[in-house]
Parts: C-alpha cells; structure tokens; sequence
C-alpha cells in the first residue's frame, strides 16, 4: 500500500496520552471516565496462561479492564522471565477492538510502552488516514519529556507500518515528514521494531492481519545494508532482536553480527544488543552482565551495560531491578556508568519526589549529579 504525502501527514496529528508512571491510568482532560470508573473496584487474578492463550487475554480485558489486566502480564512475564512488550501489542490491539476510540484517552507503560503500540496499529487499521485532522486533540502533546515523546512518535512508526502491510521503505520515507530529527528518529525506529515484531508474529492469524514483512532475511544485517544511509543507525539500533532469533550461537551471534557490521554503527547496534538482553534475561541481572562481557571492545561493552540499565526502568516499578543491576556490574566494565544512565533516565519516569529518593540509593560520588536531574 502506497501513501500519499497528504494522507501521512493526517496520520501523525493522531497519538495517545503521556504516561507519569505505575498501574495507573493517565487520565486525559477531554474524557475517559466510563472506562476508568468500569473496573475500578475490581481486582484479577494471576494466570500465566495470559502470555500465550489469547481467549484468556481477552476475558481478562472484557472481565477486569486493561488496568488489572497489564499488572497481571506483567507478573506473568517477570514468573516466566521474559519480556512482555510483544505481547502487550497483542493486549492494545484487543482492547482497542473492545474500547473503541476512547482507549487512545488513556495509556500504560508498562512492557516499554507495547500497550499503546498495539493500539495505535489498531485504530490505524480502523480508521487508515482519512479526517484525522479532526483527531487533533489526540497529537503527541507538547508538555512530554524527551523520553515520552519518543515514545509517542516511536508508536506512529509502529502503527504506520502496521497499517502500510509493511512496506518498510515508504514508512521510512514518510516519517521524515516528521517536524524535527528526534520525531523522524523516533517515527523510523517503530518501523524497524515493527518490521521484525512482524516477522516473529508468523501465524496465519498474523499473516490474515497483515503482519507479514518481506524486509528480512537470514542475513543478520538486512535491512540496514539496504536502506538509505540516513537510516542505518536507526536501523541497527533496533537489529539485534532479529541478529538473535537468526543466530545458532545464543547472544554470541548478537556480538559477532555487530562486530561485522559496519564501524560508525558499532553504537547503536551494540546498544541495541543492551536492550535486547536486558529482554532475555528479566530477573537475571547476572546473566545480562555475563552477556555484555562477551563483546571485546571496552567502549562497546560499557554502552551495552548503559543500554541494560535503561531497560530496566520503563516505570517506577524497574527501580529495584535497575540498581540491583548496576551494583553487579564491575567497575573495569562500566558500574559508574551504569548508575549515571540509570539516574538520567529516571529523569524521565519518576515524579521529583521520586527521584530524590532514587539518588539516595546511587553510589554517594554520584549522587549530587544524579539529585541535579532532578532539577
């Protein structure tokens, strides 16, 4: 499917809520209390078989609401020790299907924002680009932090190639029509974790639905050696879930593909493999630090442990995890540095009382820079 420069540009006056933090809706001025007060005196219980068996998710939705519902994912997924962000997709897609529009009101964080990934894929799908001028009010607000708006625009790019049946190179050309570097940025690198989403979601479901890319291979660096080079470090930066599901060598495939791909883009890719350990080894902070220790550049390794750190705190909850993690990591392999990342994007999850009392808990050198965050 091919879209036009005016259509795009109707689709990206259209997004979803800011996120403060916690199993919390964020409640927009403009509506959304039928849904909030549906379920709010109602409590669900915990059933892993909520991770696979999609009835079960949607009796969960129907029965207790999206609120309950994500906390017992996210309990689900911490007991089985994977991540939950794929199938939080799933969880938006299927309470957009039963909340309509008003659900675009409201958003979770939780499982690195899929939530809200899945349910702009779902009202594209309803809607494609026609009048979303009208949906103004729903645009990625102004008053977001650097890391909520990346989020917000990250999700266009989901949705944009979702709703394109994955034609990656026009998803990539349109999310330049973005007004600034870090929208473009951000809009590209939803395209690429969608496109390989896409490609791990291979069920006849999934294919009906569109969820099909043609845009991989069993070369771990396709696309990024395809796309245009203004788009290969966005690309890297989200390569390695796939360099992993095509490597017969665990996470030592993540390393050697990185190392073999081109130097100016070691960063991302290497930041990349951060994020996607830090996905593979939930609870297994130990484990994750072993796997960074497997790339034999310092730099390289330091920047796969600053990657880890951020994965862990997405939301309030991930403070535990994420301190824990950093006072594993040795100091040749960059503990300070881990802390240092941590405290900067605590920045943008936690409220200010929050974060002082986070910065009591960093290294006592580290503390006044990471209380001047805070700031």
């Amino acid at each position: 499917m091919k879209l036009s420069q005016s259509a795009f540009v109707g689709i990206i006056t259209v997004s979803i809520a800011a996120v403060v933090g916690g199993y919390v809706w964020t409640l927009r001025n403009d509506g959304g209390e039928k849904l909030l007060n549906q379920f709010d005196q109602t409590m669900a219980p915990d059933n892993d078989l909520i991770l696979t068996d999609d009835a079960v998710l949607k009796s969960y939705i129907t029965q207790y609401g999206p609120t309950p519902t994500m906390r017992v994912i996210m309990t689900a997924s911490d007991r089985a020790g994977i991540d939950c962000h794929n199938r939080a997709h799933q969880f938006g897609r299927m309470s957009y299907e039963e909340f309509g529009d008003e659900l675009m009101k409201l958003n979770l964080p939780e499982c690195h924002s899929g939530f809200y990934h899945g349910a702009i894929e779902a009202y594209f799908k309803e809607h494609g680009t026609d009048n979303l001028a009208e949906k103004l009010s729903f645009i990625c607000p102004d008053n977001l932090n650097m890391f909520f708006m990346h989020q917000c625009r990250h999700g266009i790019g989901h949705g944009l190639m979702a709703w394109s049946s994955y034609d990656l190179p026009a998803t990539l050309d349109y999310c330049g029509l973005m007004n600034d570097d870090m929208g473009k940025g951000s809009c590209r690198t939803g395209a690429f974790m969608e496109n390989i989403v896409g490609s791990l979601t291979n069920s006849p479901e999934a294919r009906a639905d569109g969820h099909f890319t043609k845009f991989l291979s069993d070369d771990p660096q396709y696309p990024c050696n395809i796309v245009k080079e203004e788009y290969k470090s966005d690309c890297y930066f989200l390569q390695t879930d796939h360099m992993f599901a095509l490597s017969k060598n665990g996470v030592q495939g993540i390393v050697d593909a990185c190392m073999n791909a081109p130097e100016q883009y070691h960063f991302s890719c290497f930041a990349s493999m951060g994020r996607t350990i830090g996905g593979l080894n939930r609870g297994r902070p130990e484990q994750a630090i072993k796997d960074c220790q497997l790339i034999p550049g310092q730099s390289d390794r330091i920047d796969c442990i600053m990657a880890v750190a951020k994965d862990y705190l997405w939301d309030p909850s991930g403070q535990e995890g994420g301190l824990r993690f950093c006072d594993l990591v040795p100091l040749e392999d960059g503990k300070m540095q881990c802390y240092l990342a941590l405290s900067e994007h605590a920045r943008a999850v936690l409220s200010s009382e929050q974060l002082v009392s986070f910065c009591t808990r960093v290294p006592q050198e580290l503390s006044a820079v990471c209380l001047a965050f805070s700031s």
